[in-house]
């Protein structure tokens, strides 16, 4: 005779499978058509992992990032396009160069590290300038020189322009991204994302247009909704050929990978990056 006690584990552990088949499993993710772009980017597992942006979540190649300091985790890596290397930052603000080949970081300079305070940074390369931008969530804006890894300036911290939609609030900017001219390697419009908003914003004026605003005087003027509403944290790039942006959005605990219309700030599903874990950081290959 089997026990009552017996019998009811098993009826429970019974109902309990029925339960799981009854339960409709989440549809797989298609994977969409392969695009041209090739971007790395680095998780929060400190791991260095490479897609092409139609199809985010199957992961071309992984390997650990070393040679950090621990307890200082990357908040950003960019390529210096001109040189083909990629650069990273980390939270205490100490600048590397960064293998993917091996996953190993490289310190631009044994010197003190730079003077971040945000708790989220945007991290990106001006093109014209050869200069690295990097701005923080507590409105921080400073450029940085890639040779040295020195501050190059403090500038003016991030506000609202005068008559933008958005005056008067404290911008969240947390990703930063500049655009290449096809004719003109002097010309650049550097973009950002407001993570409490859900918006693209432009830091300066766009290229080509006068009055010129650098981005340089911290000013932010409001594109448009990214359409997902607020997100939890966001890393961007903007491809070197062909201006195309992209953008790495967590929101709901996944993050998934957008493609940006500039001139309006919509974000258009590409799908989820690799397992959707959080990302310190995504450039895209040039």
């Amino acid at each position: 005779m089997i026990p009552s006690s017996t019998r009811s584990l098993a009826a429970l552990a019974t109902a309990a499978l029925l339960a799981a088949c009854a339960t409709p499993l989440e549809p797989a993710e298609p994977d969409g058509p392969l695009r041209k772009e090739l971007v790395w980017a680095v998780t929060d597992g400190a791991e260095l992992i490479k897609f092409n942006a139609g199809q985010p979540r199957r992961v071309l190649a992984r390997v650990p990032v070393t040679g950090g300091v621990v307890g200082d985790p990357l908040v950003g890596i960019d390529y210096r396009v001109s040189r083909g290397v990629l650069f990273a930052l980390s939270a205490r603000g100490r600048l590397y160069t960064l293998d993917t080949t091996s996953g190993r970081l490289h310190a631009v300079s044994s010197g003190a590290p730079l003077p971040l305070t945000g708790r989220a940074a945007g991290f990106d390369f001006n093109p014209a300038a050869d200069r690295i931008r990097v701005i923080a969530d507590n409105g921080q804006n400073l450029r940085l020189h890639p040779d040295t890894g020195a501050l190059a300036a403090t500038d003016p911290p991030l506000a609202y322009a005068p008559g933008d939609a958005r005056a008067g609030h404290a911008p969240q900017a947390v990703a930063a991204a500049y655009t290449y001219h096809p004719s003109n390697h002097k010309l650049t419009t550097n973009y950002a994302i407001d993570r409490a908003a859900g918006t693209l914003l432009m830091q300066g004026s766009a290229e080509g247009v006068a009055p010129v605003v650098s981005p340089n005087t911290g000013q932010l003027r409001s594109v448009g909704a990214l359409g997902t509403g607020p997100v939890d944290d966001a890393a961007f790039d903007i491809a070197d050929v062909k201006n195309t942006p992209l953008a790495a959005l967590r929101q709901h605990g996944r993050t998934r990978l957008y493609l940006l219309d500039l001139p309006s700030g919509r974000a258009s599903l590409l799908g989820t990056v690799g397992d959707g874990r959080p990302l310190a950081g995504l450039a895209i290959e040039p």
